[in-house]
């Protein structure tokens, strides 16, 4: 059994480096001291918002959030069933699809280490057969599923159909005006003192 060990290292696609717990405090709508295992995203914010306001999303965008409000009145657990978690940071190509989670299941196709505080970065690793964890089992990503394992070939073809999806979803959204690797107007800011830019301090 190899010994893979996750990392809590942030900007990572670790379990450690980014599953944060949320909060939701509305008394009289969001009931108190409930726990929900519902898989959610950031991505979720905007939409919840927008449907909790009574207004309605534009119909000819496509958003990656879904209205979770009904998760946070304590009335559905179903949150998403696959998210993909592209680099945002750690060693390669920064936005490159490092993670998809499905279910319980999570399958790395690049790992590697984040910036250290010396600024060296930890090599990349390609898996061209992701190391899938089951977090049910292995919270801490320590030890992936055998790759010849039934549930490993079972879950395989799962990520593979739902990473076909998704990027043929891309390819078909032509909603999209802006492109962000041509045009410098629309490339995110960097200035330190700017609380709203993210970028590498100087």
């Amino acid at each position: 059994t190899i010994k893979i060990g996750g990392s809590p290292t942030k900007q990572t696609t670790w379990e450690g480096g980014h599953r944060v717990p949320a909060l939701a405090y509305w008394p009289g709508r969001v009931p108190a001291n409930v726990t929900s295992t519902a898989l959610l995203s950031l991505l979720d914010i905007f939409p919840t918002v927008i449907a909790l306001a009574g207004a309605s999303l534009p119909p000819n965008r496509k958003f990656d959030g879904r209205d979770v409000s009904e998760v946070l009145f304590g009335k559905s657990q179903m949150g998403h069933r696959v998210l993909f978690h592209p680099n945002s940071g750690a060693a390669g190509e920064y936005g490159a699809l490092q993670t998809v989670r499905l279910n319980h299941y999570k399958a790395f196709y690049i790992t590697g280490g984040a910036k250290a505080c010396d600024g060296s970065v930890g090599p990349e690793q390609h898996h061209v057969a992701p190391l899938i964890f089951n977090l049910e089992d292995a919270a801490d990503e320590g030890v992936p599923l055998q790759k010849g394992s039934p549930e490993y070939q079972e879950v395989l073809q799962q990520v593979t159909r739902a990473l076909a999806d998704v990027l043929q979803d891309i390819a078909d959204d032509n909603s999209s005006r802006a492109d962000y690797t041509q045009d410098p107007s629309v490339i995110p800011c960097c200035n330190p003192y700017q609380t709203t830019c993210r970028c590498q301090p100087v």
